[in-house]
């Protein structure tokens, strides 16, 4: 067993060291120039670890030991945000993409251990079909670079999903795809809410229970909230201590409906692809002054 878990952590490390030296080609490529070689080269080495940036560590000493274990965000304002900036709100779902990595990073470095993003909604299934759909070609574009930057920084990528039979099949080959190639990354685990319902999630949280019960394999009297929650999609990770919503809207909307029960919650005033590192900073340092008695 210790060998087999030794070789899988090998092909993880050569997979990352892969991904990486194929953005340092694309990087050369796109930038020229010595310069770029050595940045693509220095990528590579924080990869491996022969590096490590001031910034992570300055960051580790001034907001102390004990970050969030998990951070939800729901990622509000992108459509508003593109047709602001550029006209369209295509453009906006693509910068919230850009915004994602970027996020992710900022949690690695503080020490968060899962990140929990609210990508598309089961209701957002109601809006134009146009939409919808240049959403789901944008996603598929977008997800063989979250690949890409999850491969470079050793994040575990799972995509959480209460009504799977709604999306198109060539995006749940290529979520699957990528869930099976970061399933060895040890880092970050950064799970994608897409096509989630929070009332679904607890509806069929419920449902494989009764069916339990209904094979005499459980008793009505032994059901309980820690039984409700290991059938949930989150089943097997702690709940959010923290959600972030931005774009100045101050509701859940069916996100997380049973997990965020005693999450410390924040709104931001700006747009999702807006928000800086400094936003986070100044959420985690106030999570970390507000005592959480959980009803005691």
């Amino acid at each position: 067993m210790a060998a087999m878990s030794y070789f899988r952590a090998l092909y993880g490390a050569c997979l990352r060291l892969w991904y990486a030296f194929q953005a340092a080609l694309r990087a050369v490529g796109a930038a020229g120039g010595g310069w770029a070689v050595v940045a693509a080269l220095r990528a590579i080495g924080a990869d491996l670890g022969v590096f490590r940036t001031e910034k992570a560590e300055d960051i580790s000493m001034s907001l102390g030991a004990h970050p969030p274990r998990h951070v939800a965000v729901i990622m509000d304002g992108n459509r508003r945000f593109g047709r602001q900036m550029y006209g369209d709100s295509l453009s906006g779902h693509r910068a919230g993409g850009e915004k994602l990595r970027e996020f992710i990073l900022w949690c690695s470095e503080l020490g968060v251990e899962f990140l929990t993003v609210f990508a598309f909604s089961t209701e957002n299934w109601k809006r134009d079909p146009q939409e919808v759909q240049a959403m789901m070609d944008l996603f598929l574009s977008e997800v063989p670079r979250l690949g890409d930057h999850a491969m470079r920084h050793n994040c575990r990528v799972r995509f959480l999903t209460s009504d799977a039979q709604q999306l198109p099949s060539e995006v749940r080959e290529a979520v699957a795809e990528l869930e099976e190639l970061s399933s060895s990354c040890t880092g970050l685990t950064l799970n994608v809410c897409l096509s989630y319902g929070g009332r679904s999630d607890v509806v069929v949280a419920c449902r494989r229970l009764a069916e339990q019960v209904q094979r005499s394999e459980l008793t009505p009297e032994k059901i309980n909230d820690a039984l409700v929650k290991s059938h949930l999609l989150t089943g097997d990770i702690p709940d959010p201590d923290v959600l972030i919503r931005t774009s100045g809207e101050r509701r859940l909307s069916n996100f997380l409906m049973f997990q965020l029960a005693y999450a410390e919650l924040f709104f931001l005033d700006k747009h999702w692809p807006e928000v800086e590192q400094k936003d986070l900073l100044d959420i985690v340092k106030q999570f970390q002054h507000r005592h959480r008695r959980f009803g005691k």
